[in-house]
């Protein structure tokens, strides 16, 4: 049996000591802007006293909820602003009286959500309405204290009709932006749940506070409908939730990575709300895209990126960066009790060359359509990862990420060809001839050696048929030297630009070809 291909995720970066981990959590916290949780939801609540006023004429309930938030002290504010359906009921009215057009949740309904709004606040209830009818043994993470940190609860599926105006208005919302149900946790999920939170809070324990207090709702789903092939998944409009695949929840390691991922999304969209991190426009169709080299294409341009996922995912994986880091230098003294680390994470290296590449694309691609906020956040961001990437790539590569990409997909093909009844001999025959051929052109274009040429021959099976699993091992094993040399000597090669360009064109097409064949499924 041929060795398996090279898995990149398993490259683990050199890692700075511990006194400047804790500095970079340190940094990530306290900034004034970017990073003082405190700060960003005072700015949020700011934002949406705002709102409520300018839609008092209409909705003279949102009048009397701004007045009544006025008077009340930030703490407070705090909590009822961080009600997922109470947001959504101002970001929908807002659309609805500036356009005219019906968008979510409806304005009668608005106004009653917003009723009730002033009514749990007058009342001293902690919180926000959504979540007042789950039970205790509901909380995750956090609760109410004297700096105003929300809980985080997990969903519990309200009984059929929905038990509040709330929970009925959550559902429409879903229904309206995934289309497809949430579970309800039993036991031994929410000690998982408990168990992810527990592990994260060991490896950044402040991190995981102020990411977390961005979150009032944490809903798992089941792997049906839209819920099909995600993990986990969060919004800009469905703001103070997210959602994590119940299937996939085992895993502490998988799962602490997977919550800070999607709470720092929530982080960086209530950031958002009020500061200026976008310029006016960036979404329109003509405006510039950044390729996320290591997602597969596909015929919607999903992997093509607008400047606010740009951002948002950089936002994410410096951090994630950190968490890696930490968890691989503590990952003896926990294995005892969270097991061995595995594949369940993305990998310190893998995080820092991601999030090294948007920053630079964010620079070169993204800056006209940034606002003065997302511009000096991009310039603090890889600031920061400057200070955890100690055996830094030259600036511009990327054939790392493409490869990354492909030795991933080479796993799912072998899994894929296992198989009984898989046929598609000629095509895959094919597909070996093109990979081999791209791999000697680009080795050809950077001027490597006879001897690195004549390691990529491709091989035949059994019956005389070019061997594409084992074409694209030797495809990895001759293109990743070149991949993670961090001299800037290829990059400068007159040859590089072409080498690039005919390495991407393999791995994308490739991917397309995987795709029609159904193996990106395996």
């Amino acid at each position: 049996m041929q060795a398996a291909p090279p898995r990149l995720s398993e490259l683990r970066a050199a890692a700075p000591d511990a006194a400047v981990l804790d500095a970079v959590e340190t940094a990530l916290l306290r900034h004034r802007a970017f990073g003082d949780s405190l700060y960003i939801r005072d700015r949020l609540a700011v934002s949406y006293r705002r709102r409520l006023h300018k839609l008092r004429a209409a909705l003279p309930q949102a009048g009397l909820l701004a007045d009544l938030l006025d008077r009340t002290p930030a703490v407070r504010q705090r909590q009822l602003i961080g009600d997922t359906v109470l947001r959504c009921a101002v970001q929908h009215a807002m659309r609805q009286l500036a356009l005219g057009d019906a968008y979510g949740l409806p304005l009668p309904q608005c106004g009653a959500l917003f009723g009730l709004a002033a009514e749990h606040l007058r009342q001293c209830r902690p919180g926000g309405p959504l979540v007042a009818h789950l039970p205790p043994e509901a909380i995750l993470a956090g609760g109410a204290d004297g700096n105003g940190a929300q809980a985080t609860y997990v969903w519990r599926q309200p009984a059929v009709p929905p038990a509040t105006p709330y929970a009925a208005a959550f559902l429409a919302v879903m229904e309206e932006n995934y289309g497809a149900p949430l579970s309800t946790p039993g036991a031994s999920e929410m000690a998982m749940l408990r168990r992810g939170v527990q592990l994260l809070d060991a490896l950044l324990p402040r991190l995981t506070r102020s990411a977390l207090s961005h979150v009032q709702l944490l809903a798992l789903f089941p792997r049906v409908g839209t819920w099909c092939g995600k993990a986990s998944s969060s919004q800009f409009r469905v703001n103070g939730a997210i959602f994590l695949n119940q299937e996939l929840i085992g895993n502490p390691w998988w799962l602490a990575e997977h919550l800070l991922h999607e709470a720092l999304h929530q982080k960086l969209y209530d950031f958002r709300h009020g500061h200026s991190l976008l310029a006016p426009g960036y979404e329109r169709d003509e405006a510039s895209r950044v390729c996320s080299l290591w997602n597969a294409p596909d015929d919607s341009g999903s992997h093509y990126w607008d400047a606010h996922r740009t951002l948002a995912a950089c936002h994410v994986y410096v951090q994630l960066a950190l968490l890696c880091l930490q968890a691989e230098r503590q990952e003896e003294r926990l294995a005892g009790t969270y097991g061995p680390i595995g594949s369940h994470m993305s990998g310190s290296r893998r995080a820092i060359d991601r999030a090294r590449y948007l920053g630079e694309q964010l620079r070169e691609v993204s800056w006209p359509v940034l606002g003065a906020a997302g511009r000096q956040m991009s310039n603090w961001l890889l600031a920061v990862l400057d200070e955890l990437d100690v055996e830094r790539r030259p600036p511009g590569a990327s054939l790392h990420l493409l490869l990354d990409l492909y030795a991933r997909q080479s796993r799912k093909l072998d899994v894929f060809l296992i198989r009984p009844g898989i046929l598609h001999a000629d095509t895959l025959a094919q597909q070996a001839r093109q990979e081999v051929n791209a791999a000697r052109a680009a080795l050809q274009a950077l001027g490597e050696d006879d001897e690195r040429l004549a390691a990529v021959t491709g091989t035949t099976d059994a019956q005389g048929m070019p061997d594409w699993p084992q074409a694209r091992r030797q495809v990895l094993q001759a293109l990743l030297p070149l991949a993670q040399d961090r001299s800037e000597e290829n990059l400068k090669k007159d040859g590089y630009p072409q080498a690039h360009d005919i390495v991407r064109q393999m791995v994308q097409q490739s991917s397309r070809q995987l795709a029609a064949l159904g193996a990106l499924g395996a």
